[in-house]
């Protein structure tokens, strides 16, 4: 193997990676800024280079979207019996073709053009601007305005708007910052063709103990708010009926921590609440919610809202994720909420397990979580939970899984017998169920495509068995609401995450959107609208 260079020379040989690049050609900072980021992800010791099996992983995690022509390039880059320099791999991944933003801006353009005109106004192209560049001032949108507007009438056209993002005074712009803009710009123009569905965002990082990294998206919101009637929200990501003001309760993550078996319980407690009612909101006026979320703590307050809708019927759960999610704050090593919708939904404390002892006011705001929904009761038994893709569990939930029976589809079944038939595996499950709701954690898809979640494990579904999967399920009739979690898409350097997330989105809204019937809160069939 060839000797690889002492760190202060890569340090030297790094400064400019991109040296024959045609001017205006090369990447930006912000880019290159991405490109560094994917190859510190690979190069596991931290060298500056990639051996064949970490090269062999880069192919892994970034295959999905890659081309053949992009394939053979990087190896061929690799030398016989050598490494990989880091500078040959960063040229390699600024030249893929699947990381050309046109297309994506062209879908972005057309989306933000409320009018249909064609054209951009200075308001529009304003908030195009905020939402993928947060930090920009009001001197540099209306520079950059002019600088677009080629023709000084005023408005922007598509045409002007790719000449100008050639040469060195393109904008700087991510792919995952674009990315995930054009991902929330389609899920508002998906559901606002759809009467029947309602969106509910309940933008909480606090179960995960760490701020998204989604900066702008307050401001992309009140624009597709405008442009969406249907969508609905208040200041803290809670879609709800009046836009009223609230805490945004994500501010919790800048005090100091009180409860350390069950992180920022105060905080949670309070979002579990809202959301609850929200979701019973939209299920009493015979809509169906498809709920944002972000991490998985939040699932509580669905199942609550959707208990304190409907109290006499009997709810199952698919719950598709790489996480069991059923701790408590007794048996919990990290005291992170994410880990314990579940164990709040069965009102399972897991006392055999118990590692922790908990204060008195940890031990009271747990039982106020538990209390949410229906009174005196869990909201859902354990015979009615059925999982799909959990493989990192630890002892404690091993122990809930195994005294319960809750069963498994692992990813190996389901990719032995097809997503379908999973689906359908999980549906005859819970054969006596009234009602279903289908939630998808993004982790459960493998690792090597979705490196943007908090937590993400290897072992897990493909993205097409993703879409397949959940489309089938929401097809049943008893499904009344399906929920997505993922948390700081923007850390989804290549944002495959973005994009396979939004494919999953947009398959089950064409799922429900084809379903013969609507369920209605009186529990008989109508016709869909």
């Amino acid at each position: 193997m060839q000797e690889k260079f002492p760190r202060v020379k890569q340090a030297e040989a790094s400064r400019d990676p991109f040296p024959d690049f045609p001017a205006g050609k090369s990447p930006l900072p912000a880019q290159i800024q991405e490109f560094e980021r994917i190859f510190e992800y690979f190069d596991q010791d931290g060298d500056g280079w990639l051996t064949r099996t970490e090269v062999r992983d880069a192919l892994a995690v970034t295959g999905m979207g890659l081309s053949t022509g992009d394939r053979q390039r990087l190896l061929d880059l690799v030398p016989p019996g050598s490494p990989l320099p880091k500078q040959d791999f960063l040229v390699w991944l600024s030249q893929r073709d699947d990381l050309e933003l046109g297309g994506d801006l062209r879908t972005i353009f057309a989306l933000v053009d409320r009018d249909r005109n064609g054209t951009l106004s200075r308001a529009e192209f304003s908030e195009l601007l905020i939402c993928l560049n947060p930090e920009i001032t009001p001197e540099q949108l209306d520079e950059a305005f002019d600088r677009f507007d080629l023709n000084g009438n005023g408005s922007i056209s598509w045409k002007e708007f790719v000449s100008s993002q050639r040469g060195d005074q393109k904008l700087p712009l991510t792919l995952a910052a674009v990315r995930s803009f054009k991902k929330i710009l389609v899920q508002y123009d998906h559901a606002g063709r759809n009467p029947g569905v309602s969106l509910v965002e309940v933008d909480s990082d606090l179960g995960a103990g760490r701020r998204g990294a989604w900066k702008g998206i307050e401001f992309l919101k009140k624009a597709a708010i405008e442009k969406q009637a249907s969508r609905r929200r208040s200041t803290n990501g809670i879609v709800n009926f009046e836009q009223r003001g609230i805490e945004n309760e994500n501010e919790a993550l800048e005090r100091q921590q009180r409860f350390p078996n069950a992180r920022y319980i105060d905080a949670i407690y309070k979002v579990l609440q809202r959301s609850s009612d929200l979701v019973c909101d939209v299920l009493r006026e015979d809509k169906f919610p498809v709920v944002l979320g972000g991490d998985h703590s939040t699932a509580a307050g669905t199942i609550a809202g959707i208990k304190k809708a409907f109290p006499d019927r009997r709810l199952g759960v698919i719950w598709i994720d790489a996480h069991a999610d059923i701790h408590s704050p007794y048996t919990t090593p990290s005291g992170n909420m994410h880990g314990m919708p579940l164990a709040a939904a069965t009102c399972n404390d897991n006392l055999d397990e118990a590692i922790n002892q908990l204060d008195t006011k940890t031990s009271d705001l747990w039982e106020r979580c538990k209390a949410l929904g229906v009174a005196g009761e869990a909201n859902l038994r354990f015979d009615d939970l059925i999982y799909v893709a959990v493989r990192d569990t630890e002892s404690a939930e091993d122990a809930t899984l195994a005294r319960e029976g809750i069963p498994v589809v692992t990813t190996d079944s389901l990719r032995r017998s097809g997503p379908e038939a999973a689906a359908q595996r999980c549906l005859d499950y819970l054969s006596e169920v009234d009602l279903i709701y289908v939630t998808f954690d993004v982790d459960s898809m493998d690792a090597t495509i979705c490196m943007g979640t908090g937590t993400p494990a290897p072992g897990g579904i493909w993205a097409s068995e993703a879409q397949r999967l959940n489309a089938a399920l929401v097809k049943d009739q008893r499904v009344c609401c399906w929920e997505i979690c993922e948390i700081n898409p923007l850390l989804d350097t290549l944002n495959s995450m973005a994009e396979n997330s939004l494919n999953v989105f947009e398959a089950v809204l064409e799922a429900i959107q084809s379903r013969p019937v609507s369920f209605s809160r009186s529990g008989l069939s109508e016709s869909a609208p």
